[in-house]
């Protein structure tokens, strides 16, 4: 706890070097977006799989893949960046996904981070708490193709653009202590979740994860989109970049290369041809 406290101030002044960057490339965010969508105009918005990926029966095909795993360790989380192509190609040729992406974050997005994470509640991480991710506008979409009993849900505050990023230093300090404030807000939104579900949010929001307050798991997975120019300048500085900027995402061989050079949301700086199909992240 004591070593914890010691690199606090060190953690601190680095969000405020970040901060000046964020607020930079999203006010020019700001300015190059004439509107943004109706479907997310707070911040959020609620969907199903198959329609915003435009690809009827999708839900139905991640429920039957290898992705509905659970930890082996006894942990209460599943993590994995292998994702089938058949995801890949829905999210790629889906213009409805674009579109909503484009107008929220302006001309420059890009698809940021694609990995699985299935959750069991009773999962315990300092996100049960209020918090933004630090890395000002960035859009997750959560992917729920199915449950089991009463899942987690995700609370989030509904607040519409401009909002622009600044640290906040409390919640920042209670988390270093691993503290976690779960206190409600009158503006406050539940999302629970059935198959099928989505949920696109900013996680520049406020939010948490409300981890205990049901009795079930979420087979989950989770796309994120962000200013490229912007995931760049904060490359090692902040959590964004494939692999949270720590390494590449594999891509099937299976998803065709002409595909992914054409594709508006992919970043060509990070796509490299392996011997068993692609990756994409820094190198």
């Amino acid at each position: 706890m004591i070593k914890t406290i010691f690199k606090t101030p060190k953690m601190m002044l680095r969000r405020r070097k970040n901060e000046k960057i964020i607020r930079f490339f999203d006010h020019r965010s700001d300015e190059s977006i004439s509107s943004v969508s109706s479907s997310l105009k707070d911040g959020f918005g609620q969907f199903q799989i198959d329609e915003i990926l435009e690809t009827p029966g999708l839900t139905e095909r991640m429920r039957n893949s290898n992705i509905r795993a659970l930890s082996t360790d006894g942990g209460r989380v599943y993590f994995s960046w292998d994702i089938p192509s058949f995801i890949w190609d829905a999210l790629r040729n889906s213009r409805t996904l674009y579109k909503i992406v484009s107008d929220y974050i302006g001309p420059d997005v890009r698809f940021d981070d694609f990995y699985v994470k299935n959750v069991a509640d009773g999962y315990d991480a300092t996100a049960e708490g209020w918090h933004n991710d630090n890395v000002g506008y960035r859009l997750k979409l959560f992917m729920v193709f199915d449950t089991e009993g009463l899942p987690s849900a995700t609370v989030v505050r509904p607040h519409q653009r401009p909002n622009l990023y600044s640290v906040n230093y409390k919640e920042e300090f209670l988390r270093t202590l691993k503290s976690k404030d779960t206190d409600s807000h009158p503006d406050e939104i539940t999302v629970n979740y059935r198959p099928g579900d989505c949920l696109f949010f900013d996680t520049n929001l406020q939010h948490r994860g409300s981890y205990h307050a049901g009795n079930g798991t979420r087979f989950c997975v989770i796309a994120e989109f962000i200013d490229r120019n912007k995931s760049n300048a904060l490359r090692g500085k902040a959590p964004c970049g494939p692999k949270q900027g720590r390494g590449s995402i594999q891509i099937n061989a299976t998803v065709k290369k002409s595909d992914l050079k054409t594709n508006s949301l992919i970043d060509q700086t990070l796509l490299q041809e392996t011997e068993n199909g692609y990756c994409y992240g820094y190198q």
